[in-house]
């Protein structure tokens, strides 16, 4: 439908918009995060799907944020995925007596570059398939939990006023506090739902008091947690205070080994820095003793743009053959 012909750099009509039908599509898709483990690998690999067709048949949206409807049919968070820095997926729905949903889609609140301070540490407690997937258990939840419905109504629509304010006046404290209670609102609408959902489990419950622990002795929020439809968690912090944070959880899940934060040089400064003692006093009331192995590996980065066209050197698919020529590291 939003198909048009595909032309050469020369405007000679390559492949003609009422010909794409009749021809097939090879795709080659691999994650280089966890699959099926609560840290949205289903929403990137359908946004670097719908982009990847989007450009392959030269489409052109009718409407802004249409290919993000799109992507949404895959995986709800792929909307999200398709546009860099903060992104919000508007509810939509002003037609569902129609079952028209068109206006449900994704907006770019603001670019990578806003908040260049802005940082996530993500730890990885598990990277093993879940056992109930997020689809599953957003179907489940919505037939049996009356928490979601009103969370719905009542309560999302207020915090999403909130945390696009505090980002946008880059405000760490009301982002991380929005964050934060609402990523334990989710949960509790997990264990809300008919039969329950547990997605966290002890390792991540021992990070939320570690944060929590971190922040009353900062004497303010320095670092917010948020948890998917997993156990892993997503820590976001400002850059002053990334490697103290960093070297925090390095305390508490010691690594096997040089790869086990997606950044070396990033690993050497968090290995070399002494906390402060009241700091881990603190923290150890949490109950938490450092045991290798809880975390499987941590992830250092910042917020990016969307999907992005790779070189030939770099693709999965061989150009000249049309061959898979990807084989896992």
């Amino acid at each position: 439908q939003l198909a048009t012909d595909r032309v050469d750099d020369n405007g000679n009509i390559v492949v003609r918009k009422q010909d794409w039908s009749e021809m097939k599509v090879h795709v080659s898709s691999y994650n280089t995060f966890p699959t099926a483990a609560g840290l949205a690998s289903s929403a990137a690999g359908y946004a670097a799907l719908v982009a990847g067709l989007a450009q392959l048949y030269q489409a052109k949206e009718e409407f802004e944020g249409q290919l993000t409807t799109i992507a949404r049919q895959g995986s709800g968070s792929a909307c999200r995925s398709l546009y860099g820095g903060f992104v919000a997926w508007r509810m939509g729905g002003k037609n569902k007596e129609q079952d028209d949903w068109s206006d449900s889609l994704a907006q770019q609140i603001a670019s990578e570059q806003h908040w260049p301070e802005l940082r996530a540490i993500i730890l990885v407690v598990s990277d093993q398939k879940k056992d109930t997937s997020s689809t599953a258990g957003m179907s489940t939840s919505v037939a049996t939990s009356e928490l979601l419905q009103h969370r719905a109504t009542h309560i999302v629509p207020k915090r999403m006023e909130q945390i696009e304010k505090a980002y946008l006046e880059k405000d760490f404290e009301t982002f991380g506090r929005v964050t934060m209670a609402d990523s334990n609102q989710f949960h509790a609408t997990c264990l809300d739902t008919y039969p329950p959902i547990f997605y966290m489990n002890d390792i991540s419950r021992s990070v939320i008091r570690i944060v929590h622990a971190y922040n009353a002795w900062a004497g303010e929020i320095r670092a917010a947690y948020t948890f998917d439809a997993g156990p892993n968690a997503v820590l976001y912090t400002l850059e002053r205070y990334a490697i103290e944070l960093s070297a925090l959880m390095l305390h508490y899940y010691p690594s096997f080994g040089d790869n086990y934060v997606n950044n070396p040089k990033f690993l050497v400064k968090i290995r070399s820095t002494q906390l402060d003692p009241q700091l881990l006093e603190a923290t150890d009331r949490t109950g938490r003793t450092p045991q290798a192995g809880d975390v499987k590996m941590i992830y250092y980065t910042k917020s990016g743009p969307g999907p992005q066209t790779l070189s030939t050197k770099e693709a999965n698919i061989d150009p000249t053959t049309g061959l898979n020529c990807y084989s896992p590291p």
